[in-house]
């Protein structure tokens, strides 16, 4: 791989090119087989940075899963921590480093002080990150998705061959792998303010058109999108003020001047929604995915469609009443105050719920 991009692919002083990038929150087995499947990635040497963000208990819980006999990872109890990760920060309190098992990978395990939502578990290894010299991107991935080898490989280098400031791969559900949940990523629609989804339901092997897929794509999967240092320089980091739901999506918008690209090749295996609650049926979805949904929407469409603010007003009311159809009153009073949150201007963490995640 890296003779294939020349001298320009190097590796960074504390030994990665790539780092990987996991949110986690009480949700260890999914970390487990998600490193596992990283063991097994045909591109070294990369990094891994976990977030743990369900506090002290889960981000014990976690490393002793990690470590178990079966499991991923080895402890390294030598091994020292460098100054740039471990410099003061109120908002993590504890960092450990593991082995990759088959691998030469490190995997740093940081506990936040509080749930800081996605973005903010994604931005925490990325303010650390900056300042080192060396590598050339970082891969995030959800907790419970599982890369196939090759994974990492199509992203850089549809990255570095297209020109691509942030790559998406090709997303399968785990429990049917014939088909596909999402090539790259989404289309956005302007007058029914949501996006569409890529591919979703293709067979896996039919043909593709790269150009027009790429040309389409507006915002990259968050299940899998890798962002190249110079975007991610650019770009800066995610935008917090979503915490949970198209941070994502405004990261892409911010990156498409950069390009946005689409590796085929990359495929990974998403359960979706473990976290939270969004495999769920409409009906068993969580109170706080469905608040969360609701209120970022409408702070997108503010963000990028000014002008469709009043239809997706309409749009997201229709789509409360419908989770009276589907029996749940509990969610369709949680979409409406989604909405009157955002009308309020809440962003970042829900003020109302003790525990924002459960």
């Amino acid at each position: 791989m890296s003779r294939e991009f020349g001298n320009s692919w190097v590796t960074c002083s504390e030994g990665f090119r790539v780092a990987v990038l996991i949110v986690s929150f009480r949700n260890p087995q999914d970390v487990c087989r998600c490193l596992r499947a990283l063991s097994y990635s045909t591109l070294d040497p990369f990094g891994i940075f976990v977030c743990e963000n369900g506090g002290n208990e889960s981000f014990y819980n976690l490393l002793e899963e990690l470590i178990a006999p079966e499991a991923p990872c080895i402890n390294i109890t030598s091994e020292e921590i460098p100054n740039w990760l471990v410099a003061h920060s109120d908002r993590l309190v504890d960092i450990r480093c593991l082995g990759l098992k088959g691998s030469p990978a490190r995997v740093w395990i940081g506990c936040a002080a509080q749930n800081l939502g996605y973005a903010g578990g994604i931005n925490l290894w990325i303010n650390r990150l900056r300042p080192l010299k060396g590598w050339k991107g970082i891969w995030i991935l959800n907790p419970d998705s599982e890369p196939e080898p090759g994974a990492l490989e199509a992203l850089v280098k549809r990255s570095i061959t297209g020109r691509k400031g942030m790559v998406g791969s090709t997303i399968l559900p785990s429990d049917n792998c014939n088909y596909v949940q999402c090539r790259g990523g989404h289309r956005w629609r302007k007058l029914r303010t949501n996006g569409v989804t890529l591919g979703f339901g293709e067979p896996v092997n039919d043909p593709v058109d790269l150009a027009a897929i790429e040309a389409t794509l507006d915002c990259i999967s968050g299940a899998s999108m890798y962002v190249s240092r110079a975007c991610l320089e650019e770009i800066g980091p995610m935008n917090e003020q979503f915490f949970l739901y198209y941070e994502d999506a405004d990261w892409s918008m911010r990156a498409k001047g950069h390009g946005l690209g689409y590796a085929r090749e990359s495929i990974v295996r998403h359960t979706g929604g473990t976290t939270i609650g969004t495999a769920r049926s409409r009906a068993q979805r969580s109170q706080l995915s469905v608040y969360l949904d609701s209120r970022n929407r409408l702070h997108f469409v503010r963000m990028y469609w000014r002008r469709f603010l009043p239809l997706a007003y309409l749009l997201g009311f229709l789509d409360a009443a419908a989770y009276l159809l589907a029996r749940s009153p509990k969610n369709f009073v949680a979409a409406l105050n989604g909405l009157l949150a955002a009308t309020k201007g809440e962003t970042g963490a829900p003020r109302n719920w003790q525990d924002p995640i459960e």
